[in-house]
């Protein structure tokens, strides 16, 4: 009785212990308890539920392909912004590089030459149909004046009509004020090559029975103290007789494209051609 007097608190929480086990115990191993009311709610709230997780489902994957929506939509402009710089930088690099080689063949053509020459830009065109000039940005502050010679790498294109400090113009030889002496590079036929009212140029000037012929190469004399010898003038592909009996003339289509040109070659009159480029 001492014992379980001194331990009698221990005793019993030891005793309810095992109390609680054994009912836990028989109510694990008892039938579940039915709800009647509770598995009728459960049956009510089952399709609602359904419907709310479908909902929930549905709307999770609306946002989700409106954020990746928004998500490529800025990728596909940055990718837009990129592909317009790439073709820009596409388009002037491909300037450069035909910058270059329009360069590259002048050098070539200033190596022919032995004599004073400048290279010269053009920056401006004339608009009128009966005024055939162009303006370079060379003039007298660069030793350019009245009177030179200007060329491309494919021939002829005209002469220094007019000077100023950093301009000058240029009478094509298309102008129906151009005259350049010139001769038939196969018959050695000489004329004069000038540039019509209608925007053609004609050999005139040439003798009745003067060997010319559709194809033949016209090139410059050099007496004319203008223009070296030996330059490309343009190709004859018409023969007429244009003063009946005495002389004849020949349609001379130029070798230059004078509606193209970008860069021109300035040159002295007492230039001269060595070693000509093919």
């Amino acid at each position: 009785m001492e014992f379980v007097r001194r331990n009698r608190i221990l005793l019993t929480s030891g005793t309810l212990l095992l109390v609680s086990l054994l009912l836990f115990s028989v109510s694990i191993r008892s039938q579940p308890y039915r709800d009647p009311v509770g598995h009728l709610v459960l049956d009510a709230m089952a399709p609602f539920q359904a419907v709310f997780s479908w909902l929930g489902r549905s709307v999770g994957r609306t946002w989700t392909g409106y954020v990746n929506l928004v998500d490529a939509r800025r990728e596909n402009e940055g990718l837009q912004s990129r592909v317009t710089g790439l073709e820009s930088e596409l388009v002037r690099l491909s300037e450069v590089e035909r910058e270059n080689t329009r360069l590259h063949e002048l050098l070539n053509l200033r190596a022919h030459l032995e004599g004073t020459a400048y290279g010269a830009r053009v920056i401006a065109r004339d608009p009128s149909p009966l005024s055939m000039t162009l303006t370079i940005d060379r003039g007298e502050r660069d030793n350019v004046h009245r009177g030179m010679a200007v060329i491309a790498p494919e021939g002829v294109v005209g002469q220094v009509a007019e000077s100023s400090h950093g301009a000058s113009r240029v009478v094509l030889l298309t102008d129906h004020n151009s005259g350049i002496d010139a001769v038939v590079q196969r018959s050695r036929a000489r004329g004069i090559v000038q540039g019509g009212t209608d925007g053609s140029c004609y050999m005139n000037y040439l003798s009745r029975d003067a060997d010319v012929q559709a194809g033949d190469r016209v090139i410059t004399s050099g007496l004319d103290g203008v223009f070296p010898k030996g330059i490309v003038i343009g190709e004859v592909v018409e023969i007429g007789r244009r003063h009946r009996g005495l002389l004849q003339a020949a349609v001379v289509r130029p070798s230059v494209g004078l509606d193209r040109l970008e860069e021109v070659l300035v040159v002295d009159a007492s230039a001269q051609v060595v070693d000509p480029p093919a």
